[in-house]
């Protein structure tokens, strides 16, 4: 039964997919989102970019064993893919904190809501650059063993 649903699963969300992206993603924002939400109301003085860029990159780490066990192939040692995804985390961090900055400019009420299609801009650019520059993903290639996974 197990293997059935996991072999469906696969075949609706195969990895690599912006679908199966967006899956783990969906964990990861969540995360993200309640983080930065609460942190605006406990830290009303703390600039927005700031309290963004800072859950941004500690939810970027665990964004990266997430998607590395489930989204992607992990066929790249875990040495290739932490050191080479924490560009691709910085450069969204920047990017994303300073469009979030943009919205809280010129739509200061609407700032909780305008947090998610900024979020989802920037997942967006971090799947492709992470399924082609950190992963290198490719759907024909069979899956990584354990412990080619961890060297």
């Amino acid at each position: 039964m197990t293997t059935d649903l996991s072999h469906v699963h696969d075949r609706l969300v195969p990895r690599g997919s912006l679908g199966r992206f967006g899956l783990a993603g969906g964990f990861n924002s969540a995360v993200f989102y309640i983080a930065w939400t609460v942190s605006m109301f406990l830290f009303p003085k703390v600039d927005v970019r700031i309290l963004w860029g800072t859950f941004w990159g500690l939810t970027g780490i665990m964004a990266h064993f997430v998607h590395r066990w489930y989204t992607f192939d992990n066929h790249k040692s875990l040495r290739w893919t932490l050191p080479t995804a924490v560009p691709v985390y910085l450069a969204s961090m920047y990017g994303s904190s300073v469009t979030i900055g943009w919205l809280e400019g010129e739509f200061p009420e609407q700032i909780v809501w305008l947090g998610i299609p900024n979020l989802l801009f920037w997942g967006v650019i971090i799947w492709l650059t992470m399924r082609i520059f950190v992963f290198q993903f490719s759907s024909s290639r069979p899956h990584a063993s354990q412990e080619d996974r961890m060297e």
